[in-house]
């Protein structure tokens, strides 16, 4: 797929208005960064839209909906309290908003941090983990059948480090085996691409996209590494990194553009003359998509292959499905 100029995105996005004019999104790790800046985007580009914000801090919460208010009076907003590090308050969540919603059409999610050591939960797993990977895909779970009730084909957008996949093991999945900074973040990475590859083959009416942000001028480094230490690793990347604004601009058009459509209805879209991205397999519309912040192909296609040859796709699901029944319950 060729990269997508700002003024393109920007043409796309403003069509939105009246093609949609209407839509659901739910953005898990929305009180900063990237997800605030793609919800208050979601605010001005659809006309009347319902808007989740899921987080634990509620003043940034209160304030994100004031902001969102300010910028289309005509949508909705809600701020759901929750510590997605933790799978019972994941589950808490999906049922406020599964009570409110039949149909949604976008669920969002960039919840994580940089973390330095492991630090695990009361359920027992490393609680940045849980964000980077189970807790995205919980809501995913859970949110299955309202994706489905989606009018327009729905979409699913983790936002983490698509194209910086590596070797995984299996009795690591879970990082209790062995953890290192730079393991926990190839095996978020990695099980990110994985399993949206598998849940694309179920649910061939949605499309699931894993995203790589590029550098983004967010609060992130300040949050990670300290204000002092944070903001000189802000400055030596600024040339390298793009405005909060353009990261939310370009995400509401990968959320929306149709050439990433899900594989059920990417065959209607090339026989009426549109264009398809190459999904993750490598066919054209697969559903899965691994690209970077700019529409960009980031599949290592060597080694989704390679994985796919074992299988992993389908093992990385089973895997995640054994966490919940043993956090959960049976009956997850």
């Amino acid at each position: 797929m060729i990269m997508t100029s700002l003024h393109l995105v920007r043409q796309a996005n403003a069509t939105l208005r009246n093609q949609r004019p209407k839509m659901v999104a739910v953005f898990v790790g929305g009180t900063s960064g990237i997800g605030e800046a793609t919800a208050k985007e979601l605010a001005k580009t659809v006309a009347s839209p319902t808007i989740y914000i899921v987080g634990r801090n509620q003043e940034a919460g209160s304030r994100i909906l004031a902001d969102c208010q300010n910028l289309n009076s005509h949508g909705t907003y809600r701020f759901i309290k929750s510590d997605v590090s933790l799978l019972r308050e994941v589950d808490a969540a999906c049922q406020e908003i599964q009570s409110k919603e039949a149909a949604v059409d976008l669920l969002f999610m960039t919840p994580g941090h940089l973390a330095t050591r492991k630090n695990n939960t009361a359920e027992g797993l490393d609680d940045n983990h849980v964000l980077r990977y189970y807790a995205r895909m919980r809501f995913i779970q859970n949110l299955i059948p309202q994706l489905q009730a989606a009018d327009l084909p729905a979409r699913v957008l983790t936002i983490l480090a698509a194209g910086k996949e590596g070797e995984i093991e299996e009795n690591n999945f879970d990082l209790q085996t062995n953890w290192s900074f730079g393991t926990a973040a190839v095996y978020g990475a990695t099980l990110n691409s994985l399993a949206i590859e598998y849940l694309a083959s179920q649910y061939t009416s949605i499309s699931f996209i894993h995203v790589f942000p590029g550098l983004v001028r967010t609060s992130l480094m300040k949050s990670s590494f300290g204000s002092l230490l944070g903001s000189v690793i802000g400055l030596l990347t600024r040339l390298l990194s793009i405005s909060e604004q353009e990261s939310g601009e370009r995400n509401i058009f990968l959320a929306t553009s149709i050439a990433y459509a899900p594989a059920a209805y990417a065959g209607d879209i090339t026989a009426k003359g549109g264009n398809v991205a190459i999904a993750s397999t490598g066919e054209a519309g697969g559903g899965s998509y691994l690209l970077n912040y700019d529409g960009t192909d980031a599949t290592n296609k060597t080694l989704m292959a390679d994985y796919r040859v074992r299988n992993y796709p389908k093992k990385v699901w089973e895997h995640t499905l054994g966490v919940f029944q043993r956090i959960l319950g049976a009956d997850s």
